[in-house]
């Protein structure tokens, strides 16, 4: 009874401990990726805008994905993108004319952290490389497809 005793309270620190040191991580995690796309703005708007193609491209689309236009306008895209897990991520897309044929395409994806589950704090700085990486091949594949004209 006495080990058992120590064993509860040393689960119960610990908990304690770990919940503590999330409060000091950020409340969101931010990624950004950024690729330059030889075509017009209008092109990669309309290729943005129609969610319905981005299953092609969009390596974070799986399943029952939904993803709605919540905010745009001359430059900036938002769009909200929920899963089948119950993650909402917000993507933010920034088209800049670099030259006459040339377009500067910045994405940034936003994952909101609650601060109630402190093990979705740490999981997420632990896979926000695989989640960059995920966003640099999607990048790469709608680049391909809007410079190849589908």
């Amino acid at each position: 009874m006495k080990y058992f005793k120590f064993l509860v309270i040393n689960i119960i620190a610990f908990s304690l401990l770990f919940f503590l040191i999330s409060l000091l991580f950020p409340s969101q995690l931010v990624t950004s990726k950024s690729i330059s796309v030889v075509a017009g703005k209008e092109k990669i708007t309309a290729k943005l805008v129609n969610t319905e193609d981005w299953k092609q491209w969009n390596g974070f689309i799986s399943g029952n994905a939904t993803v709605t236009n919540t905010a745009s306008d001359k430059d900036t895209l938002i769009f909200s993108l929920e899963n089948n897990s119950s993650n909402k991520l917000e993507s933010h897309f920034n088209i800049y004319q670099e030259q006459t044929n040339s377009v500067l395409l910045s994405w940034a994806l936003i994952e909101k952290l609650p601060w109630y589950k402190p093990w979705r704090k740490f999981s997420a700085m632990v896979l926000s490389k695989q989640v960059a990486a995920v966003m640099d091949s999607s990048l790469n594949n709608l680049k391909t497809q809007i410079e190849a004209g589908k």
